[in-house]
C-alpha cells in the first residue's frame, strides 16, 4: 500500500490539469458497507447495503455493489430474449438495497460531478464539484489498520462526522465527500440516516475505465431529480402514470384483488436536516 501511495502523489501533480478527453481507469477499490433508513417512521430499522469507490488517478465512482449486479443479472436475461418475469425470478433472492444511484467525481471534466439514479427511468444530472469544509478535530482511531483523524462539517443540508487517514492521501470518500486530504474510510450524519463505513481496501490488478453507464437519460438539475424521487416514492401510481408510454397503471395483491402501495415519506441524503431523532 505505501508503494501505492508514493505513485499517486507523483500521478497526481502530472494529471490535475487533464481534461475529460483523456479517459481514466480504476486502480484502487473502497469497499464500504452502509447502514440507512429507508422509512422515517420506522428510524430504528436499518438497510444494509455494499458499495464500492474506485478511485483512478484523477476521478472516481461510487455505486451499490449490490445493485449492479442485480443490473448485470437484468441486462443479461433481457439481452437473451427472456422477459421482466423471469427477471424478477431471477433477483428475487437477490439482497437488494434499492439505492440506484452513482456518483461519478471529476467526471466527465475536471471539477465537475456527475450523479445518475435510476427511478423507473434513468436520470442524469451534472453539477460543480462541491468540497465540504471540514473542521478537524483531535480524536485518533484505527480503521482497516490505519490511524484515522476525526473531522466534521455542515454539508448538503446535514451534519456529518467523517473519520480520514492520511496514510492515503487521497482526497475522496464515500457519495459526495470529499475534500479532506486524506481517504474517508468513515462517515455518518447527525441523525444517523446514513453510516458509511470501510471494510475493505485493495489494489486492482485489472484496472477498469471510469466511465458514466451508456443508458438513456433524462438530463435533469438536482432540484428537479429531487422532486421526481420525491414523487415515486411518496405518489409512485402517479409518477408511474405520468410516464411517456405508460396507459395505466393497478395494483394488485397476491389474490389478485387491488391493491394500495405502501408509502413512505421520502429522504435524501441532501435534504433539509430533520427533527433530532430520539
Amino acid at each position: 500500500m505505501k508503494k501505492l501511495i508514493i505513485s499517486f502523489v507523483l500521478l497526481s501533480i502530472t494529471l490535475s490539469s487533464f481534461s475529460q478527453q483523456i479517459p481514466d481507469s480504476a486502480y484502487l477499490q473502497i469497499t464500504y458497507l452502509e447502514d440507512f433508513v429507508r422509512n422515517i417512521d420506522n428510524p430504528k430499522k436499518k438497510t444494509l447495503d455494499e458499495l464500492v469507490l474506485n478511485i483512478g488517478k484523477f476521478s472516481s465512482e461510487f455505486y451499490s455493489l449490490r445493485e449492479d449486479r442485480v443490473k448485470q443479472i437484468t441486462d443479461s436475461i433481457l439481452k437473451s430474449g427472456k422477459n421482466a418475469y423471469d427477471v424478477r425470478e431471477a433477483i428475487s433472492e437477490y439482497p437488494r438495497s434499492h439505492q440506484k444511484y452513482r456518483v461519478y467525481k471529476n467526471v466527465p471534466s475536471i471539477g465537475e460531478l456527475t450523479y445518475i439514479n435510476q427511478i423507473f427511468a434513468y436520470y442524469q444530472y451534472k453539477e460543480n464539484l462541491e468540497k465540504p469544509v471540514w473542521e478537524p478535530l483531535s480524536a485518533k482511531k484505527e480503521i482497516q489498520g490505519y490511524m484515522c483523524q476525526k473531522a466534521v462539517t455542515n454539508f448538503k443540508g446535514r451534519k456529518w462526522t467523517a473519520w480520514y487517514t492520511n496514510d492515503i492521501p487521497i482526497s475522496d470518500g464515500p457519495w459526495k465527500l470529499c475534500g479532506l486530504p486524506g481517504l474517508i474510510l468513515d462517515a455518518v450524519d447527525s441523525d444517523s440516516l446514513y453510516h458509511f463505513y470501510c471494510v475493505g481496501i485493495k489494489e486492482l490488478k485489472h484496472k477498469t475505465q471510469i466511465k458514466i453507464l451508456k443508458e438513456k437519460y433524462v438530463m435533469c438539475t438536482n432540484k428537479e431529480l429531487y422532486k421526481i424521487s420525491k414523487e415515486a416514492i411518496e405518489n409512485p401510481i402517479g409518477y408511474l402514470k405520468s410516464q411517456p408510454g405508460i396507459l395505466s397503471v393497478s395494483l394488485t395483491g397476491p389474490d389478485g384483488r387491488p391493491a394500495k402501495p405502501n408509502i413512505t415519506k421520502y429522504i435524501d441524503m441532501e435534504a433539509e436536516p430533520i427533527k433530532k431523532i430520539e
